[in-house]
């Protein structure tokens, strides 16, 4: 079954320049990655959880992938998202089974600075882009701490100045939330919430719980005329038109909101905060990487 947030992939047009800026000023410090070798590309591992956030870059534009050339030309910014499974072979059965377009379980792997390789199996839908508006799935050749320790090249990974302890939710951006709905539970098999309206920041909101009951991936689309509490260069709305479907926002879950909020005013990363129902941080793309990044008190 599907059971979690796998990882969170932002592409970045300088990897040593996002690594700096993540661990320097957001307080999320890598301690992992390496060379993929096939693909053109190199990553930066940021471990949250059992979750982690993969800056990834071109190295060898020769050989990466156009659609990720295209999307990084337009800046930095969220490339997709990866749902765990805990038997990909049963889970890509079940989807080819209800007729959805798939290419895999195919191996992957990755060697880091140290030596050491990590291996996995991947499935893709429809195409096998990193850069796409479907999630693909994902089994690694590890899990709890081992998965943790290897993805942190071997060691166990920092704590995050930021006070960041998980990662929540992944929202991806539609413009028709009731067909998409129906899409995404037809593709993953996942059973969705009852639609919500998000008023301060203009969306309607659908949600997938995840079999680890912690996370889930979440579908949100504009609401036409709402006024909202962001800029608008960040708003859902200006996302749609920018980018199409694709993922908007991460939400991070921290063990004190006041606390971060102190570390983001000491570093000077605007943000802003929205009061309604829970307390949330927003924080700025241009200081993220091009990111929408959003902040709660898990």
């Amino acid at each position: 079954m599907l059971t979690a947030l796998d990882h969170i992939i932002i592409g970045v047009n300088n990897l040593t320049h996002a690594d700096r800026l993540f661990a320097e000023h957001l307080g999320l410090i890598s301690s992992g990655g390496g060379n993929h070798p096939s693909g053109g590309t190199a990553n930066r591992i940021i471990v949250i959880g059992d979750t982690y956030l993969e800056l990834i870059a071109v190295r060898a534009p020769e050989e990466a992938q156009q659609s990720m050339l295209t999307r990084l030309a337009k800046g930095d910014g969220y490339l997709n998202c990866v749902l765990a499974s805990d038997d990909i072979v049963s889970d890509s059965r079940a989807m080819f089974e209800r007729g959805v377009k798939i290419i895999g379980p195919n191996q992957g792997s990755l060697k880091s600075a140290d030596g050491s390789v990590r291996n996995w199996q991947r499935t893709d839908v429809e195409r096998p882009d990193l850069t796409q508006h479907y999630p693909f799935i994902i089994q690694h050749d590890s899990s709890g701490e081992e998965r943790q320790r290897r993805l942190a090249g071997g060691k166990i990974p920092p704590i995050h100045p930021l006070g960041v302890q998980s990662v929540l939710s992944a929202t991806l951006a539609t413009s028709e939330l009731s067909e998409a709905r129906q899409r995404f539970q037809h593709i993953y098999g996942l059973t969705p919430t009852t639609q919500s309206q998000q008023s301060t920041w203009g969306a309607e909101l659908v949600s997938f719980p995840l079999a680890n009951q912690q996370q889930r991936l979440e579908l949100a689309a504009p609401v036409a005329g709402q006024q909202v509490e962001l800029a608008l260069e960040d708003t859902l709305a200006t996302h749609v038109r920018n980018f199409g479907e694709s993922l908007y926002r991460i939400t991070l879950g921290v063990s004190n909101l006041a606390a971060s909020q102190q570390y983001l005013d000491n570093h000077n990363v605007g943000y802003t905060a929205l009061h309604v129902g829970q307390p949330t941080l927003w924080l700025h793309p241009k200081q993220t990487a091009g990111a929408t990044i959003v902040l709660q008190e898990a």
